[in-house]
């Protein structure tokens, strides 16, 4: 379920009361709602695909850290992942919510589907041959993407409400390190430009690295990047 920070108000005048997250909403622009337990509420869910369908940019939780979340098939919305990021040079990551939406976006090769059946869901990126659906914008031009179905309940219900796969980098700046509390987001994204429309707060994650990412399209398996999950176990 989710509602709006309720404590920690702030008076503003002698009659205007704000909330810390009302505080951030008003001179920052960012809508921050708390979700609390597995589920988010109708009224919330609503919230986030408004944002989504409009090309706007979340904030959510991950398996790790958390994460940007836009229409990874809105050319415009990927274009405002890279401005708030300040990100160059670096293809975007997908999550999708389950292997029939996988086959929308990549070429699915034996060997990635047998890695998929057996650490999915879970931080393990596995990389594909993308198809032409998928904008250049999010590869930067690459023919390959890079996908996984999360662990995270959150980050399925809104995959699976949706409908569509989103992008799912760190919500940070690049070159910084991974936020595990949105109070570290708020803090890197409020003096920006560019700031992500509406966050959701799931609280504080557990420090778990980013996924392990692995590429499968040259028919082996090469590790691009260590993480949470071994595959030579």
């Amino acid at each position: 379920m989710g509602s709006r920070q309720t404590s920690g108000a702030l008076l503003f005048g002698p009659a205007v009361a704000l909330t810390l997250y009302d505080f951030f909403w008003y001179y920052t622009g960012m809508d921050i709602i708390k979700i609390t337990g597995k589920k988010i509420e109708s009224f919330t869910m609503q919230r986030v695909l408004s944002a989504l369908r409009t090309g706007g940019m979340i904030v959510y939780p991950t398996d790790t850290a958390y994460g940007l979340g836009v229409d990874a098939l809105n050319e415009d919305a990927i274009g405002k992942i890279f401005i708030v990021k300040k990100r160059v040079q670096k293809a975007l990551p997908v999550i999708v919510a389950n292997l029939t939406m996988l086959k929308t976006i990549a070429e699915v090769n034996p060997l990635g589907l047998k890695l998929a059946k057996k650490y999915w869901p879970g931080p393990l990126t596995i990389i594909f041959k993308k198809k032409p659906s998928v904008p250049l914008s999010l590869t930067l031009g690459m023919d390959t993407i890079g996908v996984k179905i999360p662990k995270s309940p959150v980050a399925l219900e809104i995959l699976k409400a949706f409908g569509r796969p989103l992008t799912s980098t760190s919500a940070n700046i690049s070159g910084t390190a991974n936020n595990y509390t949105v109070d570290d987001v708020l803090k890197q994204f409020r003096d920006q430009e560019s700031r992500p429309d509406l966050v959701l707060d799931g609280g504080a994650l557990d420090e778990i690295p980013v996924s392990t990412v692995v590429d499968t399209t040259k028919g082996s398996i090469r590790v691009l990047r260590k993480g949470p999950v071994d595959i030579t176990k």
